[in-house]
């Protein structure tokens, strides 16, 4: 039956190229108008299953949270600059608004206008008056939409001073009490030394964990604050009344901006009124956002700033990743068009391939919008993979005809025998790549699943055009030689020569010859190649698959070095209040865990409000019996000065702790205030004051009055306004607190949950990370747990997949060949391909990575066309054929071998280095399929032509 399919698709190419090129038109147009419709998502969570619990919370997250999204600028400099650059490009950002659709949109409400006008004419519309009504008011609504609805670069100051001491820890507050007893410089440095002397000096625990570690840094920022103003009062460079308001504030609230450990990085959070599904204005949102920032720097030429977050790393992805896979897919395309130019000595024949080519893969696109309807991370790579597979198929056709062509076959006659002799092999490589890819549908994986549907329907569309297409360019055109050469009165017949590999044909003819040297050889090379394989190691280093060079991605690092904090946080979504604190407890437990932040910060629960009310009531009693003095006297200095060099002695024993309890920016803080002990020469700010107060107590007193006069007034307000007792209530939460932990129906609550190391760069810690999360919730997702899911689903799924492959393609040849023996000897070169591709690998000091992982079920696929082919020509061929089968299938293998890897091999080039390392391994895997197969079959077919003349005699 497939003889008779075949016989009859030639004759009709040969006799009706013209209308087969008419139905190709068609058929082209459908799938184009499909193809237009494709839509592409970068979002790692559509990689796993639509219905994993981490990938429905993240989802459900995403479009509920729009801070769980947002664009991060990142600032760098000095620290007064880079906070007076916030606070300018603050308000810019929110200025930003996305008109380009308003055409668009007023032509929708004008249409909706004018239908409410016809139906006011009528009676008893009233209903759908008002639904009309109600579709207007929501289009105007997004006219000019707003691009981002808030930025958040300082905590909330107005709420803090409102609400600030319920918000203490009732052991944080019995201990620091006494820093709020006393508003006067004499008071409150006693008191300050008696607050850190019973909270810090000899409690190891008090900055044991990363929580309380930032604490003790914010409490010592403030008291370095604090002895830096001082020092400059005294040297009568008198402070102005913002700043000392600002020390009080510090000393109290903590810094307001969002700074880093060494205040040289501030970071901003632009929300967004948009989600990461809204791909257009996820790129706009970015781009203007970075207008904004490049305009500013101008201002500030000392700044450096940039963007990163979900939102950038996403738009960069998006567009640098398709703009390198258009340029690698050009490369691979010109690189193949040239191999064809010379390997077929002619220039019209590669172009009919290539054209061809192009309207196959409209008629993929197009099978893949009607499919899977959008291309994710891994899918969109699927135009350079069928560049490479389907090109194959035109090679092989093209091969086997000009070369019956050459030989001095009709057009008719070389049709047919193309089809017969060249066909069955196309359909049945095409068909084990499509089988093999299409395995991948047995993954949980979305990504690999659709990988595998996009990839194996794409194939066979593919083989469709080039059955239905490519004859018919090839007939045309020899029509059209066979005209010239009537026309110059030439004879119609042509030449004969031999246009086949002779070389290859003539090597292979050697290695079957000497079969003995060859099989052996082979099994010697794939031993040694399996033990090497057998070291290969696993990148665990996942950064090493994102774009290289690119500003997000720095920043990303930049954020971790300065804040100590990775960006890649997860997520947890509670059902009320009490959930979500509960959890965020257990969680600041975990080792694994640097931050949580949840709305619990804000809102304690009744039981612990109730608690801190007394130790609140007794603050605001003693606070209100202690009189603001309005002069600081002489003698009073000498008691300021001791106090002064007790704070010294107890920030230097805090020091130590810090240092022997690994405590780094504990101990890095404390050297900024009493100097590093291995350093002599570094600054000792406190003992300067100390000194200072000590040789000109006769002038201080005057100047440490009037610091007193703007300190004291202002610290006792703040801190009468911050014993508010009333109870908090979720109702009383500022909206940008609301918004940050809680969704619009205020009925889900997120958790925030910060890692204590980089889960990108250490593989162990992201799996114990991980771990650690779901031991408490399973709800837990976000960027690392879903990333780890996809890993464990990649591996797991890509072994499943290998040998379903395995299974599937044998019983496909089984079936062709209609003998085991043959679908075995087919495959053999394919086992040893594979073997030798990951040996290589390791040999050349390459790792595999979750995309390269990948390239293992993927390559059983592609390799094994290289067996089909060479196996059903020494099946059609017969006996003593070998140089001619290697010399003629032999060169079309070449052919396409070298086309597939150099359309692999161009992903090398791509910005997402996750592209090259799957391009980098197919390109070695197909060479390595290609040699097993000239060479293995070369020998087994020896063998077996030697057995058979033995049983013959």
């Amino acid at each position: 039956m497939r003889e008779t399919i075949l016989k009859k698709l030639a004759y009709w190419h040969a006799s009706y190229p013209w209308r087969m090129i008419f139905v190709t038109f068609i058929l082209t147009v459908v799938f184009g108008a499909f193809a237009s419709q494709l839509k592409v998502t970068l979002r790692w969570s559509d990689l796993l299953p639509s219905r994993d619990r981490r990938t429905v919370q993240f989802n459900k997250i995403i479009d509920e949270f729009a801070t769980a999204t947002s664009l991060v600028v990142v600032v760098q400099g000095e620290e007064q600059r880079i906070k007076a650059f916030a606070e300018k490009l603050a308000p810019s950002i929110l200025e930003l608004i996305d008109s380009s659709k308003n055409p668009k949109i007023q032509l929708q409400v004008e249409k909706l206008k004018e239908k409410i006008e016809k139906l006011e004419s009528e009676k008893n519309e009233h209903a759908e008056i008002e639904k009309l009504r109600s579709e207007i008011k929501s289009l105007e609504a997004q006219i000019d939409r707003k691009l981002f609805q808030r930025v958040d670069y300082k905590t909330e100051v107005d709420f803090l001073k409102n609400h600030g001491l319920m918000l203490i820890k009732e052991d944080d507050l019995e201990n620091i009490k006494d820093i709020f007893l006393d508003p006067n410089l004499t008071g409150l440095l006693v008191n300050l030394n008696n607050s850190m002397e019973k909270e810090y000096i000899g409690r190891e625990e008090s900055i044991s964990t990363r929580e309380k570690e930032d604490q003790a840094v914010m409490f010592l920022d403030g008291i370095q604050d604090l002895i830096e103003t001082l020092h400059k009062a005294a040297t009568g460079n008198e402070p102005q009344k913002e700043e000392i308001h600002a020390v009080v504030g510090k000393l109290l609230l903590r810094e307001p901006y969002f700074l880093s450990y060494d205040k040289k990085a501030l970071v901003l959070n632009a929300i967004p009124n948009f989600t990461m599904m809204d791909i257009g204005l996820v790129v706009l949102g970015t781009d203007v956002v970075q207008a904004q920032v490049d305009k500013l720097l101008l201002d500030f030429p000392d700044v450096k700033a940039g963007l990163t977050g979900f939102i950038a790393i996403g738009r960069d992805e998006m567009v640098y990743s398709k703009q390198s896979l258009g340029y690698t897919t050009v490369i691979a395309l010109i690189a193949i068009l040239i191999l064809l130019i010379i390997s077929f000595r002619m220039w019209v024949a590669p172009i009919f391939a290539t054209v061809n080519l192009m309207v196959g893969l409209v008629w993929a696109v197009g099978t893949a919008s009607i499919v899977v309807g959008q291309l994710n991370i891994m899918t969109q790579m699927m135009g350079v993979i069928l560049l490479g597979l389907g090109i194959d198929f035109s090679i092989h056709l093209i091969s086997g005809f000009t070369e019956w062509r050459a030989a001095g076959d009709t057009i008719a006659s070389a049709m047919e025998k193309s089809f017969l002799k060249s066909g069955k092999g196309i359909i049945t490589g095409a068909l084990t790549t499509a089988f093999a890819f299409l395995t991948l549908i047995i993954s949980h994986s979305r990504g690999m699943k659709e990988m595998g549907i996009v990839t194996g329907t794409g194939l066979l569309a593919i083989l469709f055009s080039t059955m239905i297409f490519l004859p018919s360019l090839l007939v045309l055109r020899e029509r059209h030689i066979e005209r010239k050469l009537v026309k110059k009165a030439l004879p119609k017949q042509r030449i004969q020569r031999d246009i086949t590999f002779r070389f290859l044909g003539k090597s292979c003819k050697w290695l079957s010859k000497h079969y003995v040297f060859t099989l052996t050889a082979s099994l010697i090379i794939t031993f040694i190649l399996i033990w090497s394989g057998s070291k290969i190691r696993f990148d665990q280093n996942y950064m090493n698959m994102e774009p290289e060079g690119l500003t997000s991605i720095a920043l990303q690092d930049a954020v971790l070095d300065k804040f100590d904090m990775s960006m890649d946080y997860a997520l947890v979504l509670t059902d009320d209040v009490d959930q979500s604190r509960e959890f965020a407890r257990k969680f600041r437990k975990l080792s694994s865990v640097a931050i949580t932040e949840d709305i619990s910060i804000y809102l304690p629960s009744n039981k612990e409000q109730q608690n801190r009310i007394p130790h609140i009531m007794e603050i605001m009693n003693k606070l209100r019996s202690i009189p603001v003095k309005s002069t600081i006297l002489p003698e009073e200095v000498q008691e300021i000065t001791s106090q002064i060099d007790r704070l010294r002695m107890n920030i230097m024993e805090m020091q130590d702790m810090a240092y022997l309890g690994g405590q780094d920016k504990v101990d890095n803080k404390c050297k900024e205030i009493v100097g590093d002990p291995a350093l002599s020469s570094s600054r000792n700010i406190i003992l300067e004051l100390k000194n200072l107060l000590e040789a000109r107590s006769s002038l201080v007193a005057d100047r440490l009055t009037h610091f007193q006069d703007d300190f004291a007034p202002y610290f006792k307000a703040i801190v009468t306004k911050m014993c508010n007792t009333s109870p908090i209530c979720l109702e009383d939460l500022p909206e940008s607190i609301l918004d940050r932990y809680s969704n619009t129906a205020r009925n889900q609550f997120l958790i925030t949950v910060f890692p204590a190391g980089n889960v990108w760069q250490d593989a162990e810690f992201l799996k114990q990370f991980v771990q650690d999360l779901e031991s408490v919730s399973d709800r837990a997702t976000g960027m690392p747990p879903v990333f780890r899911a996809l890993i464990e689903v990649v591996i797991r799924d890509g072994r499943k997949a290998m040998l379903l492959t395995i299974v599937v393609i044998f019983l496909l040849l089984w079936a062709d060949f209609r003998n085991p023996r043959y679908a075995l000897i087919a495959m053999l070169p394919l086992i040893a391909g594979v073997f030798w591709m990951v040996g290589l690998m390791n040999l050349l000091g390459l790792q595999l990575t979750v995309m390269n992982v990948l390239g293992l079920p993927m390559i059983i696929g592609i390799g094994i066309d290289d067996g089909v082919h060479i196996v059903h020509r020494w099946h059609h061929e017969g006996k003593n054929k070998v140089r001619v089968i290697f010399s003629s299938t032999g060169k079309a293998i070449l052919l396409t071998s070298l086309t597939t890897m150099l359309a692999f091999g161009s992903l090398v080039f791509s910005i997402w280095r996750g592209f090259g390392h799957l391009g980098g391994a197919l390109f070695i895997g197909v060479g390595t399929c290609f040699l097993a197969t000239v060479i293995i079959l070369a020998g087994i077919i020896g063998l077996t032509e030697r057995r058979h003349r033995i049983i013959e005699k």
